[in-house]
């Protein structure tokens, strides 16, 4: 190559490498682009995680003391077992169950087994604190195994804690280990959470700072009568 075709050739490398390096500087977006960084980012993901699967503990479903069945009729007896049905409430220490029938296996201290029906069969549980708040369910078909702390929710299943929620049509979790799995079959699952609240929102009605409040509402006055001359 001649030398002045050298000296062109350096002449336009020099003009086009800070365009270059412009182009690579621009396509790779800094850390704080992502909005949230890494260790952000996993501290959100196990927190998810721990709404997603959080459930009361074992010790706190399960009951401790007598269980109380209150029905409109008791259709069969046999030893440990039971059939109740027509407006069926079982109610324990930290347990309600609600239906329209109720198949009940009684074990030693003070454990069953119950399937509930009906349109729909409830459960609910008062909770006991800001780390266990209270929940409730929902489905046709309710079964649980107060040994195993298994709880099966099957058909048009519903779970509800702290506001956030698990659609499916079947939904099963243990108490035990506070996990859940909800499986899905002519629809897909559908799981709800909800925002934490803003500490820094304004209160209902309240003015933000800078804005002029809108001036009260006045009564109108009655029209005063002209004063009569003696």
């Amino acid at each position: 190559m001649s030398p002045l075709r050298r000296r062109l050739a350096a002449a336009a490398i020099s003009a086009i490498a800070p365009a270059v390096l412009a182009a690579a500087e621009t396509s790779a977006p800094p850390a704080s682009a992502t909005g949230t960084p890494p260790s952000a980012a996993a501290a959100s993901g196990d927190a998810l995680k721990d709404r997603l699967t959080s459930l009361p503990q074992a010790q706190d479903l399960k009951p401790h003391g007598p269980i109380e069945i209150t029905a409109d009729r008791t259709d069969a007896t046999e030893g440990t077992s039971a059939i109740y049905s027509g407006h069926v409430n079982l109610v324990s220490d930290t347990l309600k169950l609600d239906g329209d029938r109720l198949e009940l296996r009684q074990y030693p201290d003070h454990q069953f087994e119950a399937k509930i029906t009906g349109a729909p069969a409830h459960m609910s549980h008062a909770g006991a604190g800001s780390d266990n708040p209270s929940m409730a369910a929902r489905a046709r078909t309710l079964n649980y195994d107060s040994r195993s702390s298994m709880v099966d929710l099957i058909g048009d299943a519903y779970v509800e804690r702290n506001g956030d929620t698990t659609t499916a049509d079947t939904i099963h979790y243990n108490v035990a280990d506070r996990s859940l799995q909800a499986v899905g079959g002519k629809s897909q699952v559908r799981i709800v959470i909800q925002p934490p609240a803003d500490a820094n929102a304004p209160a209902t009605g309240a003015v933000p700072d800078g804005a002029t409040a809108p001036p009260a509402a006045t009564q109108p006055q009655a029209p005063v009568a002209p004063e009569k001359k003696s």
